[in-house]
């Protein structure tokens, strides 16, 4: 990457509390939550290397770190996307079983399927890893999600990304807050080319 080609430099508070484990972020389309999951693997495979870190200051306990981001089906394998995603949640649950010390990085979960089964399965997933006393972030586009703060209060924490729209402009402040986001944007996307969506 050409580092000359970076825009913006913004930095965000983060600590992952001794009480609660698991962060689910919500927020609205390019908010920033993918952007924030890569920014704490790639911070976190930094630290464990020894080198330097894209932070004002880190701590970090050693621990393997695992990612669920982009997940691809594969034509030649005859894997769908939604197959793909099973292989790799079955996968981190082998790595928890096998070892505790285990950071888990989830960019959006089970896309592959609709929404019903991709909110019961998401919503399994995460209680397995609440009762398997794992640790990491989930991020997703599934408000439903974050009610489980209120079923697991001690042990998953609701953050959120959130957007300003003002004349029909959204504004990002990329800012990490705590709660869950109200804010959405998807419709005004898809206004901007030229699909309008029922209110």
């Amino acid at each position: 990457m050409d580092i000359s080609s970076v825009k913006k430099n913004l930095s965000d508070n983060f600590s992952l509390e001794n009480t609660r484990k698991i962060d689910i972020i919500t927020g609205s389309n390019m908010a920033g939550k993918s952007t924030f999951l890569r920014t704490v693997g790639i911070n976190a495979v930094l630290a464990f290397a020894g080198a330097p870190v894209c932070a004002r200051s880190m701590q970090i306990t050693v621990m393997n770190l695992f990612a669920y981001m982009r997940i691809r089906d594969s034509l030649n394998e005859s894997i769908s996307t939604f197959k793909a995603e099973l292989n790799r949640l079955q996968l981190l649950l082998e790595v928890l079983k096998s070892d505790g010390k285990v950071y888990f990085l989830i960019d959006e979960m089970l896309r592959g399927t609709n929404s019903v089964d991709k909110y019961r399965g998401s919503k399994a997933v995460i209680e397995k890893l609440v009762a398997q006393k794992a640790v990491g972030i989930v991020a997703t586009h599934d408000l439903q999600l974050a009610q489980l703060e209120e079923k697991y209060p001690h042990y998953v924490r609701n953050c959120y990304f959130d957007i300003q729209v003002l004349n029909g402009e959204m504004i990002f402040d990329y800012k990490l807050k705590d709660g869950e986001c109200k804010t959405f944007n998807a419709s005004l996307l898809l206004k901007q080319i030229g699909i309008e969506v029922d209110e």
